[in-house]
């Protein structure tokens, strides 16, 4: 019978890292809905497309569970998982070396934090400008600006020094001022 897990819902994800490790399967679907909404956010920002983000997404899920044991525990949890899920998301646009039309409708079921964008022009227009900048940079605009990630975290996710985050960042929106306006 599966445990009930409405009492998890204010356990830490670390603690519910520990339970995971220890083979408490609940406890991992617990961080599973607690993180995949931005892990498919993420993905689609970054492959553009609403199929590939949801395949990126469980592969990103599903390779977390696999190296759980070598999540160290020196970062957050959710910025951990936002590495592999940048990983996976660059490694499937590698991978398929194309530029995919925006899909409004994925876009408009999942919740997004970035609600100035709800007007579906302007979303479409920055989705495609995302879709024009080098990887790293595109990777640093998502994580830091359309996440809310903080500059370290962004680092972290992205596996380079803080400077070096900043710096993709911000040439990013310097590329997406000039393709916007």
């Amino acid at each position: 019978m599966p445990e009930d897990l409405s009492n998890m819902v204010t356990v830490s994800d670390a603690a519910l890292v520990e339970r995971a490790r220890a083979g408490d399967r609940g406890a991992f679907n617990v961080l599973v809905r607690r993180h995949q909404v931005v892990v498919y956010r993420v993905c689609y920002r970054i492959l553009g497309n609403g199929d590939d983000a949801a395949d990126a997404t469980q592969e990103a899920l599903l390779r977390a569970y696999r190296r759980l044991d070598s999540f160290r525990g020196q970062s957050a949890f959710k910025t951990w998982l936002m590495r592999l899920t940048v990983n996976v998301s660059l490694n499937e646009r590698e991978r398929r070396k194309e530029t995919v039309p925006f899909d409004e409708s994925r876009a408009a079921a999942m919740p997004d934090p970035a609600s100035d964008l709800a007007r579906a022009e302007a979303a479409t227009q920055l989705h495609q400008a995302l879709q024009h900048l080098p990887p790293n940079h595109r990777a640093a605009v998502v994580l830091r600006d359309l996440e809310g990630f903080s500059y370290v975290e962004t680092a972290t996710a992205l596996g380079v020094p803080e400077g070096t985050a900043k710096g993709w960042a911000h040439r990013g929106r310097v590329r997406l001022k000039e393709l916007l306006t």
